[in-house]
């Protein structure tokens, strides 16, 4: 539907755009799993810098303890998932896929048991050619899709990430897997990391083989890769909803581990400690807003591949938001997407409408000075008259009523969050509502 990517570039939104986005939300195969977007811990950049990616027994059962005494669960971060980290092997007599010793030395499945111990949901990685893409010494699914699923069955697995390395990588293999997935009779969450659906109209083959499928490349903990990420989904809003999300990298809320936690090769022969959690951030804290702020409003799945048993300020600001989590969560509105801000105007907002008739709003300031960043009604189209309530969701604080207009100074690299909500009141047309933050 490329009329509807216009539209939603256009200097104006109108009533029919709003409709087409709705007629056209995408239809996903439904296998039970992932009606919502969803939220958990993710390895990849917890212990170590990213890519380092080692994770281990005790790592796994902290995380999973530390979702629950946080209250991140009672939030819905209920997903612990594993990277390519676990580096398996197969077995030589029955091919199976068999955890390496030093990382699980008891296997797999009584880590995945604990974690379901604790009210949790599990899930790890495989790749669909014959190699994994973490230095390419693991074994991918290649020739053992059926084993393997029924490898994943048997352990307790609700979760699986294919990547898209080694040799034999297709199109073929990532249907195979979820073929042989669906055979087991597990309901698995099937989560395609990347391959050619990525280039295609309408993310391709993916909505009808996966309950999830990452739209670009991987996420690091810098600035531009935060918008790489987000622009990867841009004018794709009506691509993705419930059974079928389509999905940005995992959040870097706080900061990537630090090298000095591993020694050794990167390989399964390095050393990692994972008992004592660091941080070694890459982003300041008004860009870690930026990054959770456009997370939310295009519906991502907040996935965090940070460390969580050290909740810095910035992460409880952005991670522990019932607000933010509630409009990412709205599995019933079709996700956000930009739009110009302003009739006339050369900046943009992300908007999401919400089933309940609000809007959520990011301004973001990508430039390197505080910005003034407006937002009007008519240009986004808002459908309540001329008025509208108006409350900054990171600090929480309702910011009165405006007519028309928004306006707000926005330091750099920083986003304003906002929930416009309808309002009674018959607000004046000079009325205008500023904020700095």
């Amino acid at each position: 539907h490329p009329q509807l990517a216009a539209r939603l570039h256009c200097d104006r939104l109108t009533m029919a755009a709003l409709a087409a986005a709705l007629a056209t939300a995408v239809s996903a195969y439904n296998n039970g799993m992932g009606e919502r977007p969803p939220m958990g811990w993710q390895t990849w950049c917890s212990v170590g810098e990213c890519g380092e990616d080692h994770c281990f027994d005790g790592q796994i059962r902290a995380m999973a303890d530390t979702l629950v005494l946080s209250g991140m669960k009672d939030l819905g971060y209920d997903w612990v998932v594993l990277d390519d980290c676990w580096h398996p092997t197969r077995d030589n007599a029955t091919a199976e896929l068999v955890p390496y010793p030093r990382f699980f030395p008891d296997g797999m499945k009584p880590v995945i048991d604990y974690v379901h111990s604790l009210g949790l949901k599990f899930g790890l990685y495989t790749s669909v050619g014959d190699r994994t893409c973490h230095g390419g010494w693991s074994p991918g699914s290649f020739g053992h899709y059926e084993r393997d699923a029924r490898t994943f069955a048997a352990w307790g697995v609700d979760y699986v990430k294919i990547d898209y390395c080694g040799s034999h990588d297709s199109v073929e293999g990532h249907r195979n897997m979820s073929r042989a997935l669906n055979a087991t009779g597990r309901p698995m969450s099937y989560m395609l990391c990347r391959g050619p659906y990525q280039q295609q109209d309408h993310w391709g083959y993916a909505p009808g083989i996966a309950q999830g499928w990452r739209a670009t490349g991987d996420h690091h903990d810098n600035f531009a890769s935060v918008r790489q990420q987000v622009e990867a989904v841009r004018g794709k809003a009506s691509w993705s909803g419930p059974f079928g999300w389509a999905y940005l990298d995992m959040m870097m809320t706080g900061g990537q581990g630090c090298k000095d936690q591993c020694v050794g090769p990167e390989s399964d022969q390095g050393h990692c400690n994972w008992t004592k959690p660091e941080h070694c951030p890459g982003m300041s804290e008004e860009e870690y807003r930026t990054e959770a702020s456009l997370y939310v409003v295009v519906s991502s799945p907040l996935m965090v591949g940070t460390d969580i048993r050290l909740m810095t300020p910035i992460m409880k600001e952005l991670l522990l938001n019932k607000e933010a989590i509630a409009i990412n969560q709205d599995y019933k509105a079709v996700p956000g997407d930009a739009m110009p801000s302003c009739h006339g105007s050369s900046q943009e907002a992300w908007v999401r409408r919400l089933s309940n008739g609000d809007s959520a709003v990011a301004l973001t300031n990508w430039g390197n000075h505080t910005a003034s960043l407006a937002v009007c009604l008519d240009a986004i189209g808002w459908t309540h008259g001329e008025t509208a309530g108006a409350r900054n969701v990171w600090a929480r604080q309702s910011l009165g009523t405006f007519s028309r207009r928004f306006e707000a100074k926005v330091r750099a690299h920083d986003t304003l969050l906002l929930l416009l909500s309808r309002t009674g009141a018959a607000g004046s047309p000079e009325n205008k509502v500023a904020v700095a933050m």
